[in-house]
């Protein structure tokens, strides 16, 4: 989807411009939750402090996340909304990938490849919902750094790109288009029976948040799991 500067484009264009200028009045009026943090929990600091000084505690992985999510930002409003994006983008997406990578034993340069070859609005869906690894499950849940359930995540990342999406696990994966594993893309819902998540664009990875007393996290899912899964599409 994204054309480095002064390269060739590594994927298709968009094809709907509305979708684009939605997307692009979407992220313009949201606010990245480790910013809002960093903000409220910086009040009496110094301003030029870096954010993983502010803030110890944050997962590294959100943190990346967070980093290009607000670079992808930039980014859409440098170039008018359209298929370009930076280096620094294609760095800091990098440097993401490469964390959840190691974390879950991926090869790193596979996983990003498959971020690379998602389209942006499923790129923003899927660094937003990484910019939440690390906050708790919360039922009936959707509050950014707060808590969210299952399919909380995943109506809040894709409402970052845009797109409302129901609070519901079996209305998200009813309203989306269905994919296959072979048509998927990085970002893409994936249900099973009661949970739904977000794959990675890798074998069974997945992001999602599981269940009470645990957290938002990156995962491989079992194959039984992932058998009885179900892809959708939420932008189509």
């Amino acid at each position: 989807m994204f054309e480095l500067t002064q390269q060739k484009p590594t994927t298709r264009r968009f094809g709907r411009v509305c979708a684009v200028t939605g997307m692009v009045i979407a992220l313009l009026n949201v606010t990245p939750m480790l910013s809002s943090v960093a903000t409220a929990q910086s009040q009496s600091q110094s301003q030029t402090r870096p954010l993983a000084v502010l803030i110890p505690d944050i997962d590294p992985l959100a943190f990346a996340a967070n980093e290009a999510l607000e670079q992808l930002q930039i980014d859409l409003v440098r170039f008018d909304g359209g298929e370009e994006t930076s280096l620094t983008y294609v760095r800091l997406r990098r440097e993401a990938a490469q964390i959840a990578a190691k974390r879950l034993a991926l090869d790193p340069a596979e996983l990003e490849a498959a971020w690379a070859d998602s389209d942006t609005q499923h790129q923003i869906a899927l660094l937003a919902a990484l910019t939440q690894v690390g906050v708790p499950y919360k039922k009936f849940a959707r509050k950014p750094g707060v808590g969210f359930d299952c399919s909380g995540l995943t109506s809040f990342a894709w409402s970052q790109a845009g797109f409302n999406i129901p609070h519901n696990s079996t209305r998200q994966i009813r309203a989306a288009d269905p994919r296959t594993f072979a048509t998927a893309q990085a970002g893409d819902l994936l249900r099973y029976p009661g949970h739904v998540m977000m794959w990675l664009g890798v074998g069974q990875a997945v992001i999602h948040s599981p269940q009470p007393r645990q957290f938002v996290e990156v995962k491989i899912l079992n194959t039984r799991s992932m058998k009885r899964s179900t892809f959708g599409d939420p932008s189509e």
